[in-house]
């Protein structure tokens, strides 16, 4: 049957003896030892210190405005009640000097997004940022800016977002590029001489990072020299992104994490956030920290997105792939 989820061949093999005895390997130095960790003694003594513990003399809190939709264009913002708030050293939108830089980009190199979004294609993108004396401050004096967003359609099934017709979260379409390709032997004759061939679908549902300690940073500036303490897991990564986007020579950008508390993946480069603590930073002419809330990072931080593949395998009958 075409249809047929299994092909067989040939009846199923039954599991064959190995044909020698496999001794456990016992000249291992790491695997099937206690080994101490190195850093053990500073995570549970509560002595390391972490990017979120940082805290300098004068700094202020960065707090972030999001959009609160998942597809729409802002026609109008107001910050002038924002600015007036206790506490507030700076308010930046996209249209603030050295802001108007550009984030996402297409597979042509082509950008299609900025640091602070326009055209907000996700519910929880930046839209603007507020520096202040306490956390708390900065927190109210976002929410204090006023936003007109023009709502849009939008589809959140990632199956239904290739249909014709589906609402586009770009005016290219919602492809951001194409597959990796890659090929090995002659795959083709391999499935011919299979004796068993099998094809499913799995699925994988979103998931989220959620580490223990938020995504964030602190920034200070000394002259034309930046500092950023950083949750990551990549400071050489951070470092060069920082280095491009605010147009600065890599030497001039320090990157420090001595421990990072969880990342998962979802700290292997600088976030948005990290960038716009340097710009408060650099508009205020202090330091800012910069720590999202943990539903800023369920909103903002990406994820393992959800997945469907089609995989198919072909099977000797002595085993082999």
């Amino acid at each position: 049957m075409k249809d047929a989820l299994y092909y067989l061949q040939g009846p199923l093999p039954e599991t064959p003896e190995p044909q020698q005895k496999q001794d456990p390997w016992t000249k291992t130095k790491v695997i099937g030892k206690s080994v101490p960790r190195v850093d053990a003694y500073e995570r549970v003594s509560g002595s390391a210190i972490y990017p979120s513990d940082v805290k300098l003399a004068d700094m202020l809190y960065g707090a972030i405005l999001r959009c609160p939709h998942a597809h729409a264009k802002i026609s109008s913002m107001d910050t002038s009640r924002a600015e007036k708030m206790p506490g507030v050293r700076a308010v930046i939108t996209g249209r603030s000097p050295g802001a108007d830089l550009d984030w996402y980009w297409n597979g042509e190199g082509k950008a299609i997004g900025g640091l602070f979004a326009s055209h907000c294609r996700y519910e929880g993108e930046a839209v603007a940022a507020v520096a202040a004396e306490t956390p708390h401050q900065a927190r109210d004096a976002a929410m204090a800016i006023e936003v007109v967003y023009d709502e849009l359609p939008f589809t959140s099934d990632y199956e239904r977002a290739t249909h014709i017709g589906s609402p586009n979260a770009r005016d290219e379409g919602n492809l951001a590029g194409g597959p990796n390709v890659y090929q090995r032997g002659n795959v083709q004759s391999g499935f011919e001489a299979a004796d068993v061939i099998l094809e499913e679908t799995y699925r994988t549902d979103c998931e989220i990072h959620t580490p223990l300690e938020p995504h964030g940073c602190v920034a200070r500036w000394d002259g034309n020299r930046l500092t950023v303490w950083e949750s990551t897991q990549g400071v050489y990564p951070v470092q060069r992104l920082l280095s491009d986007r605010l147009n600065l020579p890599l030497s001039n950008v320090r990157v420090i994490c001595q421990y990072v508390g969880g990342g998962f993946g979802s700290k292997l480069q600088a976030g948005r956030y990290t960038v716009i603590a340097a710009l408060l930073a650099k508009t205020t002419a202090q330091p800012v920290k910069l720590f999202l809330s943990r539903e800023e990072t369920m909103l903002a931080v990406g994820n393992r997105p959800a997945n469907r593949m089609r995989v198919k395998a072909g099977v000797r009958n002595d085993g082999t792939l």
